[in-house]
């Protein structure tokens, strides 16, 4: 959810566009493992230890070059994946936006799972497994209309005691791990960003060629991240489990004169600090037996966003965004087989939303359709507004097997939104025919809905009139085994969008609403996935995707791309153990060039005398060059001081191919509206080793 009333990405950009040389590093080149599910069953006496182990896909993703041992970053190399407007924009799925994607964390909502400045939340011992939902996924997720994410934490080994020890040049962290009593067990996670040591306080930085920015740093960007959970097996059926997650991120950097954003927008000169928080805590209970199984939870999650410029950046100086969110929620799924061909999935879900604004900013009327929010500025406005959003949810799927030859998933979802008085009713169907053992045939379709963003519903910089956002998709897969642990699969999508936010002309109606739901759009592709399991000490895949997604703009009749179109996106993965104990591997991706808006003239910004903005053509109507990179990765175990260990070598964007991302104006240069002077920026720097070890004691 965006939480300011310019978007989220300005507040990053504000605040650290300075840094994006350094925490870039862990985002474009990672890639993925194979989408097969396998199951994966121990025989041990506790029954939460069957999920205490990594699921072998999970593992795959941890291992990838450019990952940096992270399993979650590796989703921008998942097919229909991409990032959002460059190396660090968030992912956008199958020509959805980013915004219309959900996080679950062992059945709970998530606050975000990716830091700003690098890796997700998490820490790499922790993940046991990751599914991600491109589209047709079923009725027991709501409130979305873009990709699921769907993140399982494993649960704590039965084991004495054993602390690890991560290094790297990105962050530093611990994690301990063991049985409390006979019939619990627990971990805990911390981890620290190692950004700050390589930034000086005061300092002025340079660009590429030496030349000073104007940007000073007041405080280096940080993060840090905690994850625990304690788990008990009360019996043979139940398993009560309470769970604590939470990450902050912050920078605070000062602009004078020479900056680009000050030179662009003279207000933002000075001082600026931006910094996001959130903690959640969650109880989860499970029951198990030979036919039901019951999963309840409930938990609470609290957020804070804040972003302050200008001045001192303080918020009783200058100019400051501030929203607070508060989400209590309470989860229930049963599963119950009432024979081996028919199984039923009920979901039931209460989300109480609460959120609150202060802001003293100027009001920014835009959407994703706009290619520069700086050029929809309105007036400065301040105040506190508060909203309560509650949702109200529940489903019901029918699974049959009626045959080895086909399977069956239909069910529907009923979701109510309290603040638009909105109630849906959507349908979703899924069809399994197996041609053979190896062959089968999916068929997935179905409806969905999210609320819009709270800030396009407020009173004052929305419109609380609009109506909730609507998809529908349909997709068609064809995958096969083959021999020697060979695979391939195919799978087409196509999905429509309507009711999204358009911004409205105010200066031509300035009486009027700022927002109506004027928007369309389509998006539409294939994925192909070639994938080869382990044998013969390697694994590797290949993944393409080619897409389109666009968006139409109903009063003038305008159908454009979309911002994140991305038509064409190559992974290649190759993993070789060479002994027992070295593995090398590399990942090279390449993928169209961003989309960008072309700056056609030059105009005088009409409140600052002697500075300038730029003209913008057609939105989304130029790219860049085709982007594309090498990762590479070898991975040694040690056994130093009688401790097990690893030694992580990584070398990312091997031949330091430059990637263009976004342009500007080259405001140095610009004196006059005549001087039409274009700079281009990267989305990566030239090429980053790293090294990283960890130990167990």
């Amino acid at each position: 959810m965006k939480t300011s009333f310019s978007p989220i990405t300005q507040a990053i950009v504000l605040a650290c566009t300075c840094f994006t040389s350094i925490v870039a590093a862990e985002e474009d080149g990672q890639t993925r493992a194979s989408q097969k599910s396998m199951e994966r069953v121990e025989v041990i006496y506790k029954r939460s230890s069957i999920t205490s182990e990594i699921t072998e896909d999970a593992q795959k993703l941890m291992d990838m070059p450019g990952a940096m041992g992270d399993p979650l970053s590796a989703a921008f190399a998942l097919p229909g994946v991409v990032a959002a407007g460059g190396a660090m924009g968030s992912p956008a799925v199958r020509g959805s936006s980013p915004d219309d994607n959900i996080f679950e964390v062992d059945f709970m909502p998530a606050g975000y799972i990716f830091h700003d400045f690098g890796s997700s939340i998490f820490n790499k011992n922790l993940v046991q497994d990751f599914q991600l939902y491109s589209a047709g996924y079923g009725a027991s997720y709501g409130n979305v209309t873009g990709a699921v994410f769907d993140v399982s934490l494993r649960n704590p080994k039965y084991q004495p005691i054993t602390t690890t020890v991560d290094l790297s040049m990105l962050n530093a962290g611990a994690f301990i791990e063991g049985h409390a009593t006979e019939n619990s067990a627990f971990y805990f996670s911390y981890r620290k960003s190692m950004l700050p040591i390589f930034f000086k306080e005061g300092e002025e930085l340079e660009d590429d060629d030496g030349e000073k920015t104007g940007v000073i740093v007041n405080e280096a960007p940080d993060d840090y991240d905690y994850q625990g959970k304690w788990v008990w097996d009360m019996n043979d059926h139940n398993v009560l489990s309470f769970s604590v997650t939470g990450a902050e991120d912050s920078a605070a950097a000062g602009f004078n004169e020479r900056a680009d954003l000050a030179q662009k927008t003279p207000e933002f000169q000075g001082d600026a600090r931006f910094i996001r928080k959130f903690n959640s805590q969650s109880v989860l209970w499970e029951y198990f037996s030979k036919k039901l199984y019951v999963k309840t939870g409930l938990g609470t999650l609290s957020s804070d966003e804040k972003l302050a410029y200008g001045k001192r950046a303080t918020l009783t100086d200058g100019y400051f965004e501030q929203a607070k969110f508060r989400k209590n929620t309470l989860k229930t799924r049963v599963n119950y087989r009432f024979t081996s061909e028919h199984r039923l999935v009920a979901d039931a879900a209460y989300e109480d939303n609460q959120t609150t604004f202060n802001y003293d900013t100027f009001l920014y009327v835009c959407t994703e359709q706009d290619p520069d929010c700086d050029i929809n500025k309105r007036e400065r406005i301040n105040g506190t507004q508060e909203a309560s959003h509650d949702i109200i949810r529940g489903s019901l799927a029918h699974v049959w097997n009626p045959n080895d030859k086909w399977q069956t998933d239909v069910g529907v979802q009923f979701t109510r939104y309290q603040y638009s008085k909105e109630n849906f009713v959507a349908p979703r169907v899924a069809v399994d025919y197996f041609l053979s053992p190896t062959q089968t045939i999916s068929v997935k379709a179905g409806a969905y809905n999210r609320e819009q963003d709270i800030n396009y519903l407020l009173p004052e910089v929305g419109n609380p009139a609009l109506k909730s956002q609507q998809a529908q998709h349909l997709t068609l897969g064809y995958k096969q085994q083959l021999a020697n642990e060979w695979s391939w699969s195919l799978e087409t999508y196509y999905k429509t969008m309507k009711d999204l936010p358009y911004a409205l002309d105010t200066s031509s109606t300035p009486n009027s609403a700022l927002y109506s739901n004027d928007v369309e759009g389509k998006a539409y592709g294939v994925d192909l996935l070639i994938n080869k399991n382990k044998t013969d000490n390697w694994y590797g895949w290949l993944a393409i995707s080619a897409s389109k997604s666009e968006r139409t703009e109903l009063p003038t009749n305008t159908t454009r791309d979309y911002f994140a179109d991305t038509p064409l996106v190559i992974n290649a993965v190759v993993q070789y153990d060479i002994n027992e104990i070295w593995n090398i591997g590399f990942n090279f991706t390449a993928r169209s060039g961003q989309a960008y808006t072309p700056i056609v003239a030059v105009r005088e910004n009409p409140d600052f005398p002697g500075h300038f903005l730029p003209v913008y053509g057609e939105p989304f109507s130029k790219r860049h060059d085709l982007s594309n990179r090498l990762d590479i990765r070898a991975e040694r175990k040690t056994d130093w001081f009688g401790l097990d260990g690893k030694l992580v070598f990584e070398l990312m964007n091997a031949y330091g191919q430059e990637n263009i991302a976004y342009i500007d104006l080259d405001y140095d240069k610009v004196h006059s509206t005549s001087d039409l002077i274009i700079k281009e920026e990267e989305d990566d720097f030239a090429m980053r080793p790293s090294i990283g070890y960890s130990f167990k004691f």
